[in-house]
């Protein structure tokens, strides 16, 4: 199953996200590690955002 990293946007499976956060009842998936970094650092900025974002990589 694929889901949508909220810090970058990119699309990645599941079973392989390098990380998962847990914020809010809300479960979320990271293609790296950096990506889980900023959001842990202001999820707010992240969580509720419905559009695309795009990133460094």
């Amino acid at each position: 199953m694929k889901v949508k990293d909220p810090v970058c946007g990119m699309k990645i499976e599941k079973e392989e996200a390098a990380e998962k956060v847990e914020y809010m009842g809300k479960e979320y998936y990271f293609c790296s590690h950096e990506c889980a970094e900023k959001f842990k650092d202001n999820p707010e900025q992240y969580a509720h955002q419905g559009r695309s974002r795009g990133c460094c990589h």
